[in-house]
């Protein structure tokens, strides 16, 4: 059994690094560089914890192909904890394609329906005895609806076990009143456009009085080079030449996480998470700069 289970996508990144997308898609065009990566969310921030020696395992779906393949390995070779039924027949492995543009900032294409997109309630066994559970992100899946996120964090709770939820741009125009299982995330992450979507505000401190008001017992919102906001205080996170800020969130999320499994305070776990979130936005791609410290 694991200490952290982390739920959601795996996926295969192809990164093309200084995209101009007016000229990308005018006809032929060079980028400054074209590379894969592993990505998805769930799978950042579970390469993100194992490195810093978690006992973690990734609960997530792939396709039957050869890209599933890629990622299986992945995971052996990094010693990463996957459930048994992670390939599923008859699905692609999600793949994205991330432009990144000049400054760093990213825009992504993917497979509609694509593995990570097709995530389901059946796919996800949580295991008794783990004390942590990260839901990697709220809007991935098409089928995990409110509804049946409702069932599974209800059960989450019931074990006892401490939830955390990262979010992504509502998909369906979903606003917070449509999302009572947040009710059971004891940490809600999500970064500030995506609380401005939910909440249908541009007032942060508004953002996140509707977010404790849905019931969360903890809400962080990330906010880029700015830091965080919590509590209705800005943590300012270090100075750093953003390259690539993908996957920047989920290291973030992965630093928060491994402080407060380490017993620290929020305002410690949001340092951590500040600065694995600045590192991240220093190299190309979602967690290369593990390979850097």
């Amino acid at each position: 059994m694991s200490l952290i289970n982390v739920v959601g996508g795996s996926c295969v990144d192809l990164l093309m690094k200084n995209v101009n997308e007016e000229a990308f898609f005018s006809g032929s065009y060079k980028v400054e560089s074209i590379r894969t990566s592993f990505g998805g969310d769930a799978l950042n921030e579970s390469s993100v914890l194992r490195h810093f020696n978690k006992d973690v395992r990734l609960i997530s779906i792939v396709g039957d192909d050869a890209y599933g393949d890629l990622i299986i390995d992945y995971l052996k070779n990094n010693d990463i904890g996957f459930n048994e039924n992670i390939r599923k027949k008859g699905v692609e492995t999600y793949i994205s394609m991330v432009f990144i543009a000049k400054d760093g900032q990213r825009r992504f294409v993917g497979n509609e329906n694509g593995s990570l997109r097709v995530f389901d309630l059946a796919d996800i066994a949580i295991d008794e005895d783990c004390q942590y559970v990260s839901f990697a992100s709220l809007f991935m899946s098409k089928n995990l609806v409110n509804d049946k996120l409702c069932v599974l964090f209800k059960e989450i709770k019931d074990k006892g076990i401490i939830l955390f939820v990262d979010s992504s741009n509502p998909k369906n125009s979903e606003r917070i009143e449509d999302m009572s299982c947040l009710k059971y995330a004891d940490y809600f992450l999500c970064n500030e456009i995506e609380a401005q979507k939910l909440c249908y505000s541009d007032d942060i401190r508004e953002c996140e009085a509707k977010l404790y008001d849905a019931g969360i017992k903890n809400v962080i919102i990330k906010c880029g080079e700015k830091g965080c906001f919590y509590k209705g205080e800005y943590y300012p996170a270090g100075k750093v030449d953003c390259v690539d800020s993908t996957g920047a969130g989920d290291s973030f999320v992965a630093g928060f996480i491994q402080s407060i499994s380490e017993g620290n305070s929020i305002i410690e776990a949001i340092r951590t998470a500040n600065d694995y979130g600045s590192r991240a936005c220093e190299y190309i791609g979602a967690t290369e700069w593990l390979k850097h410290i």
